[in-house]
């Protein structure tokens, strides 16, 4: 705890205004609205696929997290003598492992796992780096929670990513659904409403990817690619891209805020409404786009 305290207070000794900001921009970066606005665009209107795949793995990694902060109760190096805390509003339940840092991690991660590029991997690289050292800097987590944050998002988010592919190209339906299996136990076990939220999330995921993929199949990448065509069709795809995302976002804002205020606040109404709120956004948000044929 020495070394650690001495890691955190080496951090705040470099505390100025430049770095104040630098550093709370890489932690918003990784908070709920900003991951939501960038996984709901490449979901929605780049690339279904790609999409698909880095929510997969943020969900996981989402509950996971969560799941092992409820097992271990580790406590914030906040409120300890010598440490000057910054955005405790979001920095809430217990210290290890981050998961800003693990969401960061998964993030980019699956960003670089999808492209392979070596401008891209530096950039991710960076951004995951400067995350975790965020969280030290900010004084809302000691240096082992960000460690292990690096390390889990890296190894849950090869193996989610791999194991979306083996589901998604031979169609195992029933291999997601056995996985939620031990994350209900440990829902069950932990009884944590942080979690069962984390819980209903990747539910959500998974009931909501089976029926878009055997029902519903909307299309973010144009079958005809390779046809020449000389009209404005550029113009019009970005026009429609922005149609789905003020449609979807809207509408998936309107839900979680109905489901919010109209449904008891309670373990099991908490699960269900975030069940619902990400089955909405991965299969009901593109139903949308098939009926208004965008």
């Amino acid at each position: 705890m020495d070394i650690q305290l001495s890691i955190l207070q080496f951090f705040q000794s470099l505390r100025s205004g430049v770095l104040d900001t630098l550093f709370l921009i890489l932690t918003i970066s990784t908070e709920i609205p900003v991951i939501v606005l960038l996984t709901t665009i490449m979901y929605w209107c780049i690339n279904k696929k790609y999409g698909q795949k880095i929510l997969f793995s943020l969900v996981g990694n989402v509950a996971i997290n969560s799941g092992i902060k409820d097992v271990i109760k580790a406590k914030r190096p906040i409120g300890i003598e010598g440490i000057t805390s910054q955005r405790v509003s979001t920095a809430t339940g217990y210290s290890f492992p981050s998961g800003h840092t693990q969401t960061a991690t998964s993030f980019w991660t699956s960003i670089i796992i999808i492209f392979k590029n070596t401008w891209i991997s530096i950039i991710g690289a960076i951004i995951i780096l400067g995350v975790g050292i965020s969280r030290l800097y900010l004084g809302v987590h000691w240096p082992i929670d960000v460690i292990f944050g690096w390390g889990f998002g890296i190894i849950f988010t090869v193996i989610f990513s791999k194991f979306f592919d083996y589901v998604d190209n031979e169609k195992k339906y029933l291999s997601l659904i056995l996985m939620l299996i031990p994350f209900a136990l440990v829902a069950f076990l932990v009884n944590s409403s942080s979690y069962i939220k984390s819980f209903g999330l990747l539910t959500g995921f998974v009931l909501g990817y089976i029926v878009e993929d055997r029902y519903i199949q909307f299309e973010t990448v144009s079958k005809n690619k390779n046809k020449i065509n000389f009209s404005n069709k550029k113009d019009n795809k970005i026009a429609k891209n922005i149609c789905r995302f003020l449609l979807g976002i809207i509408t998936l804002g309107l839900v979680y805020l109905g489901l919010k205020y109209t449904m008891p606040s309670n373990n099991l109404f908490d699960y269900i409404r975030y069940t619902i709120v990400v089955f909405y956004g991965v299969c009901g948000v593109p139903f949308l786009f098939k009926i208004f044929k965008l």
